[in-house]
């Protein structure tokens, strides 16, 4: 393991820090990626290219193995979901703390790509540096001017997630027959390999070129970036080179799969490198005790766990809470106070049927929020991490004919965890788990790195009446083309066929149109904020018809209060009438209105990037299965808009 972490680094008497956003620890730049860091060592702005080490050298750099409880997030439902104890946030750098355990805690880095070469156009000597080589490398040619190497641009991957090295030495002798060329010349070895770039150093793809100066073989690399069916640009390699390594860096040296895929030539940085897979939730308090004392008491995951050890015989547990409870820390709780708010939790836990999480059914999962949001009993301020105040509908006017609830949720607390990444192709709820590549094989890890957005949002839902009614007026036949468009791509990503409801077209469009309006009133643009949708699939047991929009900011610890006073009455009819009056002209038309089957794998049908498109952060389903015409109609196909009464008061 290299020392030079990006919380922490420390050549002779000099300290530097390299440091990335928290929030990008459990995403983009998650385990298993590559970062660039700016190397302190080099004069001429070199970068280090790193890769975040797997979880079990996180745990090594805890003391005596222990995460702090600070560190530590309890997210019941995610917990169950995903069969783990509790969550961790990245470790934030401290030199001096209340808490020893949170000094100098910092990322573990290894090393890749390995291949480095040196700057210097007339050297361009290679070198392979160890996954845990540290410091400043330099080029061993000797220059009057020493440049400090630089890593290689390219890589290898396959669609198991494994990563390594392109293999230059290989590629630059595949052409080359030492003992019937030159019997005398077959004792070329890495050492031997130059990197030699195009005139002028011209680093593009087609010029660059990989030579061995022992007896001067040479391979362009721009034949391995030729991408044709059947076409394997590593057949004429060595065995080993044709077929994928297994290779998985981010776990340590020893730590390769066997893997029989064709690996795919990438650019490191490239998109395609990286894909993070993320599960998020929004808190549901399953205790919600007016005591907090006793919320805090049975939210510590180690003394939760310790009671339902032992909840099964009340003797055992009585034992053991009088025990507890002498101490110093808890002597304000009562016993039988503490034996109420077990049984509350217990009975809560059940409520929520939190086992059929395991089913990993992302529709009963957003059932249960929905139903929490629209319970009745849920109240403003009940709850720290979770804060909703129901809205009169008669308040709203003009709106109370399309929505059955507005709640303006003051206070919400989402989990995202990393649960693994992908390469090649991001992975997709139904896809083959095995493309899935895990943060650690340590069994005994029973813990995943997670981030907490606190924020605000709006929770609107539609009227059932008036979707019906309106399903009767809209022709719903381009949809099924764009639904079946749809479900083909899947097939082809390998995932199973999803079976939308025809509402599900005009909830999502209508998130982001009003999304896209909100940014401007709000304070937060639009890449700040996300869309959860709520709409029932595979049946009417989970019925389901409402959107939340909410702030999604990776690092935020609060908000201001924007989005929310942008859900008052007043404020909201405004915007939402303004958004129904932008929706009926993009400046594509007539081509973006008339087009009824457009965007990736024509999955659209009037939306496009001038009208209806958000940030990838923003939407769920990557820009995909939107219409503008379920909005605001379409009379060249008898298909009436569902908000075409209100068109009809604006104009």
């Amino acid at each position: 393991m290299i020392k030079d972490k990006p919380y922490r680094f420390k050549p002779k008497k000099k300290f530097f820090k390299r440091t990335i956003r928290r929030g990008d620890v459990v995403s983009v730049n998650g385990v298993g990626s590559i970062y660039s860091f700016k190397d302190h060592y080099s004069k001429s702005g070199n970068q280090d290219s790193l890769m975040l080490a797997g979880l079990s050298h996180w745990q090594q750099r805890m003391q005596e193995g222990v995460i702090p409880r600070e560190w530590r997030i309890d997210e019941p439902r995610l917990k169950t979901l995903l069969d783990k104890d509790y969550f961790v946030l990245p470790p934030d750098f401290r030199d001096q703390s209340e808490n020893e355990l949170l000094d100098r805690r910092y990322l573990p880095y290894f090393r890749f790509p390995n291949w480095h070469y040196c700057p210097i156009l007339s050297c361009g000597k290679m070198k392979y540096l160890g996954l845990t080589s540290e410091g400043n490398q330099k080029c061993s040619t000797g220059h009057k001017s020493e440049k400090s190497l630089v890593p290689m641009r390219f890589s290898v991957i396959c669609k198991n997630g494994h990563i390594d090295d392109f293999p230059f030495f290989d590629w630059a002798h595949q052409k080359k027959d030492p003992i019937k060329d030159d019997p005398k010349k077959d004792n070329c070895d890495n050492r031997h390999l130059v990197y030699q770039a195009g005139k002028g150093g011209n680093n593009s793809i087609l010029s660059v070129r990989i030579n061995c100066s022992n007896c001067d073989a040479s391979e362009s690399l721009a034949r391995a970036f030729i991408k044709q069916e059947n076409f394997n640009p590593f057949e004429n390699l060595k065995r080993n080179h044709k077929l994928c390594s297994g290779r998985r860096p981010w776990l340590g040296s020893d730590s390769n799969d066997r893997c029989n895929n064709i690996p795919e030539v990438v650019l490191r940085n490239a998109i395609k490198v990286y894909y993070p897979v993320i599960k998020s939730s929004i808190y549901i308090p399953v205790d919600t005790d007016s005591e907090r004392n006793i919320y805090e008491f049975l939210n510590d995951v180690d003394q939760w766990n310790r009671i339902l050890k032992r909840i099964e015989d009340k003797d055992k547990l009585k034992i053991y809470l009088e025990g507890v409870l002498d101490d110093d820390k808890y002597v304000h709780l009562k016993l039988d106070d503490v034996f109420q708010g077990i049984l509350k939790k217990e009975s809560k836990l059940k409520q929520l049927d939190i086992e059929t999480l395991k089913n990993e059914d992302e529709e009963t999962y957003r059932f249960q929020e929905y139903n929490y949001i629209k319970d009745p009993t849920t109240k403003e301020n009940a709850h720290l991490e979770l804060s909703i105040k129901k809205k009169s509908i008669n308040e709203y006017k003009d709106l109370g004919k399309y929505f059955s609830n507005i709640f303006l949720v003051n206070r919400l607390t989402e989990t995202r965890v990393q649960t693994g990444f992908t390469r090649s192709k991001p992975y997709e709820e139904g896809s083959d788990d095995k493309m899935i590549q895990r943060l650690t094989t340590d069994h005994s890890i029973k813990w995943l790195p997670a981030t907490v957005v606190k924020g605000e949002g709006i929770f609107i839902e539609f009227n059932l009446k008036t979707i019906e009614k309106w399903e009767d007026k809209f022709n719903f036949k381009h949809l099924d083309e764009i639904k079946k468009n749809y479900n083909d791509l899947r097939k082809i990503r390998g995932l199973n066929e999803q079976n939308l409801r025809n509402k599900y077209y005009l909830i999502h469009t209508f998130s982001h149109l009003l999304i896209n309006q909100l940014s401007y009133s709000c304070g937060y643009g639009s890449s700040s904020l996300r869309e959860r949708i709520y709409c029932n699939s595979s049946s009417d047991e989970n019925l389901m018809q409402g959107v939340l929009i909410y702030t999604a900011s990776g690092d935020s610890e609060g908000s201001l209060g924007g989005l929310v006073r942008e859900g008052e009455p007043k404020n909201l009819m405004r915007i939402i009438k303004k958004m129904i009056n932008k929706a009926q002209v993009c400046s594509y038309d007539p081509v973006c209105l008339d087009h009824k089957a457009q965007g990736l794998n024509n999955t659209n049908a009037s939306a496009c990037h001038a009208c209806s498109f958000l940030s990838e952060t923003s939407c769920e389903q990557s820009n995909q299965l939107l219409d503008r015409t379920t909005i605001i109609g379409d009379p060249k196909y008898n298909s009436i808009g569902y908000f075409q009464d209100l068109i009809e008061k604006i104009n």
